[in-house]
């Protein structure tokens, strides 16, 4: 089977560009050869049973699955999470995420010493809607010695997380907890970051196969009547629950993003900003908790 045949079999499920793209990757991956060998035809040279096992692959994507199921994984912020039907397949910009909530636990911990404050205890970190657990993992790689804990409402994404976490060798607390239910009883939060499910019913008809088929439509759909819903209670949760100056950190559908700014502001968010991804788009909201102790006695 030649390269050529590969894409141009893939080439009915995706563009030209994309086709050979997929075909370039999913070969690199499965058999470890460069592009100078696969255009040079290494893969008319496979055994019969990798020539077994490269057809099986490609017809796993002809018939609208992702490269990343096929492949058994995804790459995020430099390390490989296991992913299947059960999470959502990590996406680049996500990493934004990651990024911004590690400069701003960075930030604290620098102004910390140089007030001259007591060591600072570890900071703690929470995920809400974790799935593949790749936020959470990454933030907890990234700082060290922070306390990160990460939640889902389903059992199948934990031990998807778990296994992530056991194979990166980081110690995150996955716990099973509704986000629409959360009570304000736990330790006070540095961070609360989260990508919760954002994209409308009514999205659906634009949306591809390999998306629809395959990643959970729990973590993925809002009803039309109430696209902020998982917003709104997480926001709710932070403000009983953050520290005072600690931040809360969102992905947004782009659609939402400022009304999702508008309504932080609302409830008394401090700092308020809206940030684009990296396509241009607007996609990440942050904002501060309030400088004076929420009701509930917060400090």
């Amino acid at each position: 089977m030649t390269y050529s045949e590969i894409w141009h079999r893939i080439a009915t499920s995706y563009d030209d560009g994309e086709a050979r793209a997929i075909a370039r990757i999913l070969i690199e991956e499965l058999f470890g050869l460069s592009y100078a060998d696969i255009v040079c035809g290494a893969t008319e040279q496979l055994s019969a049973d990798d020539t077994l096992r490269l057809d099986t692959a490609v017809r796993r994507i002809e018939q609208g699955e992702p490269l990343q199921h096929v492949l058994g994984y995804a790459d995020f912020c430099g390390n490989r999470f296991c992913v299947n039907g059960s999470v959502l397949i990590p996406r680049p910009e996500t990493e934004w995420l990651v990024d911004e909530g590690a400069k701003l636990m960075d930030g604290c911990i620098a102004s910390d010493e140089t007030q001259h404050k007591a060591p600072h205890s570890p900071k703690r970190i929470l995920d809400i809607g974790t799935g593949s657990g790749c936020i959470a993992i990454s933030l907890k790689l990234r700082l060290g010695d922070a306390y990160v804990e990460a939640w889902d409402i389903s059992e199948e994404a934990l031990r998807t997380a778990q296994d992530n976490a056991d194979a990166l060798k980081a110690e995150v607390a996955f716990r099973k907890k509704d986000a629409l239910r959360a009570d304000n009883t736990a330790a006070p939060w540095d961070l609360i970051v989260s990508n919760p499910p954002y994209i409308c019913d009514s999205e659906r008809s634009a949306m591809d196969d390999n998306v629809l088929l395959h990643e959970p439509h729990t973590a993925l759909f809002v009803p039309d009547d109430d696209p902020l819903r998982f917003y709104r209670a997480i926001a709710r949760y932070a403000l009983l629950t953050l520290n005072i100056g600690g931040s809360l950190l969102f992905e947004c559908n782009t659609r939402y993003a400022e009304a999702t700014g508008t309504m932080l502001r609302d409830m008394g968010f401090e700092e308020v900003t809206v940030s684009d991804d990296c396509f241009g788009l607007p996609r990440f909201v942050r904002g501060s908790s309030p400088s004076q102790p929420s009701p509930s006695g917060r400090a």
